[in-house]
Parts: C-alpha cells; sequence; structure tokens
C-alpha cells in the first residue's frame, strides 16, 4: 500500500510540475513558430517538422517558465501563493529536474525539425540568444516597457528560428510578421501584468500596470493590440494574402466589443487575479483570431486549424489549472486540507 501511495504522490508532482510548466499558455510562443514556418513553407510540405518544432518551442518555453518562477519565488508567495514553489507542492530540486526534462525535449525535437547541420546550428545560436532575456524576465519585469519588450523578443526569434529551419522565404514578409509579433507580444505581456496589478506592489514588482495604474495599462494594451493589426493588412496586400483580413475584421470587431466592458472591470480594484482572467475570455478570443489572421496571410486553412485547436488548448488548459492547481486539488490530495488561497 505505501508503494501505491509512493507512486501516486509522484504522479501527482509531475503533474504539479506539468502545470508549473504553463505549457497552455506558451501559445503565443507556438503561435510565432507557425507563423514563422507557414511564411517559408505556405503549403507546409514539411509539416512533420513543423510538429517537432512546434513541440520543442512549447517545452523550451515551459522550461523557460520554471526558471521565472524559481527566480520569483519570493513574489510568487504574495501575488500567487498556490503555485508549486510557494505551496509546497515542489522543492527547488524538482524544480529544476522538471526544467531539465523540458530542455533535453527541446533539443531532441529541434534536432527532428532540422534539415541540415548548417541550418541547425544557425536556429541553435539564435535559440540560445532567446533564452537569455525569457530566463531572466523576472528580473527585468520592473522596467516597464523594456520589461515588455524584453518578453517579446524570444516569442520573436521564436518565428526566425521557424522560418530558418522551414528554408527561409521573401525576408519582407518575415519582417511584416515580426512586427506584427512584437506588437502582439508587448500587447499580451501588459494584460499578463494586470492579473496582479493590484498584489505585485506588495511583493517589490514595479511592472507597467502598477506604474500606469489598471485603465490606462488596459488602454495602452488594446492601442497596441490594434496596431498590431498594420502589419497584417500590409502582408495581405503585398503576398497577396486575402483572407487575412476576414480574420483582422473578426478579431478586431471582437475586442472592440469587449474594450467598455474590459475598461470598467479594470477601473474595479475589488476585481481579483481570478475574476480578472475569466473578463478576459471573449478578448482573449479576439487575439486568437488575430494571430489566425497572420498565418492565413500564408495558408488560410492552416489559420482556421491552428486558432481552433490552439484557443480550445488555452480554454481548456485554464479550466484544468483552475481547477487543479489554483483551487488546490492537487494540494488537497497530497496533503489533506488546502491552506493556501486560491485568490491569490
Amino acid at each position: 500500500m505505501s508503494a501505491l501511495v509512493g507512486v501516486r504522490h509522484g504522479l501527482l508532482r509531475l503533474e504539479a510540475a506539468w502545470w508549473m510548466s504553463r505549457t497552455f499558455l506558451s501559445n503565443l510562443t507556438t503561435w510565432a513558430a507557425l507563423v514563422g514556418w507557414v511564411a517559408a513553407d505556405p503549403d507546409l510540405t514539411s509539416w512533420g517538422r513543423m510538429a517537432a518544432l512546434l513541440v520543442a518551442v512549447t517545452a523550451l518555453n515551459g522550461a523557460m517558465f520554471i526558471i521565472n518562477d524559481l527566480l520569483d519565488a519570493e513574489g510568487d508567495a504574495v501575488t500567487a501563493p498556490y503555485l508549486p514553489l510557494p505551496s509546497g507542492l515542489l522543492s527547488r530540486r524538482q524544480a529544476w529536474l522538471a526544467m531539465g526534462a523540458g530542455l533535453l525535449t527541446a533539443v531532441l525535437c529541434v534536432l527532428l525539425a532540422a534539415p541540415s547541420a548548417g541550418r541547425l546550428a544557425v536556429a541553435a545560436g539564435l535559440i540560445l540568444l532567446g533564452t537569455i532575456p525569457s530566463a531572466g524576465y523576472s528580473k527585468v519585469k520592473d522596467l516597464g516597457i523594456w520589461g515588455s519588450l524584453t518578453v517579446a523578443l524570444p516569442q520573436c526569434i521564436a518565428a526566425v528560428v521557424a522560418w530558418v529551419l522551414a528554408g527561409g522565404g521573401p525576408a519582407g514578409e518575415l519582417l511584416l510578421v515580426l512586427a506584427y509579433l512584437m506588437l502582439a507580444c508587448v500587447s499580451n505581456n501588459i494584460l499578463a501584468a494586470l492579473r496582479d496589478v493590484e498584489k505585485d506592489p506588495e511583493a517589490g514588482n514595479r511592472t507597467l500596470a502598477v506604474r500606469l495604474g489598471a485603465p490606462r495599462a488596459f488602454r495602452a494594451a488594446a492601442l497596441t493590440g490594434f496596431a498590431a493589426l498594420a502589419p497584417v493588412l500590409v502582408l495581405a496586400a503585398v503576398r497577396p494574402g486575402w483572407w487575412a483580413l476576414v480574420f483582422a475584421g473578426v478579431g478586431a470587431a471582437i475586442h472592440l466589443f469587449c474594450y467598455p466592458r474590459l475598461l470598467r472591470s479594470f477601473a474595479d480594484p475589488e476585481r481579483d487575479r481570478t475574476q480578472r482572467l475569466a473578463d478576459q475570455r471573449l478578448w482573449k478570443l479576439g487575439e486568437y483570431v488575430r494571430h489566425s489572421s497572420v498565418v492565413a496571410a500564408f495558408n488560410p486553412v492552416a489559420g482556421l486549424v491552428a486558432g481552433v485547436v490552439l484557443y480550445a488548448c488555452l480554454r481548456g488548459g485554464y479550466r484544468v489549472y483552475n481547477s487543479r492547481l489554483v483551487s488546490g486539488a492537487i494540494h488537497r490530495s497530497l496533503s489533506g486540507p488546502v491552506t493556501v488561497s486560491a485568490r491569490g
């Protein structure tokens, strides 16, 4: 019986490590890799190697999430006490092991995605360049817009890595893709910081959302998100890829519909982290439709399929994450009644 209990507890801690990697939240980097690949290979003739790269990017991004949690454990004890480290679900040693497993998975999958040693070497150099700001984000997020740009850089590099491994293509189209990703990533990072805008000052964090205040920060995130449509419009015209306009129009309409309600929500200091995540559900759908527009400029079917699959992963992931980690189901299974607040 004790052996069975040990196996069960081991599986629960493995699950906690999985949620610590926030794999379901790695979608923006996954989008970047997908767009970079389809920009070089619009017909997806090398879809098997593309799938290997998407797994690699997701695993690497998960490893970076774990590193940031290790570096920011003290602050997370205030802003998100249900996370595996502050809640005691994982030790620091176990977290480092999980990070190493993610890195190993990423390396193996990049090897599968590379068509030649030369392109592998270029991709490896770019990945190494991207991991540095990603791993150090917890130390620069207090720098306002510079923190947002720092986290956007590795996500943009994922698109370049994919473009290189897929064989390359028109450089002008890649630059438009990167312009879109930079704006979309900055917008997404500001929105992410808004979840903890009340708690971050208690932890000593001075994110852009804290510096501007929630309503102004949301306006900045929304404006940046709308600005990201400009490269999509240019891309649709120069390829031409007119299906992108349909996706972009739907995404913009969703955001315009959400904007007044979300602005009121962010102006309400009584809204907590969990409620603000729920408030953003429809806005997040608009983001994913907008991301699909960039893929659709090259391959409309791929844009539609990617949007459906990745949004389903996001929504399903959030639902299970909230149940198993935020609400304390894993903690209760390991040690009885949970003692941390799900409202952090």
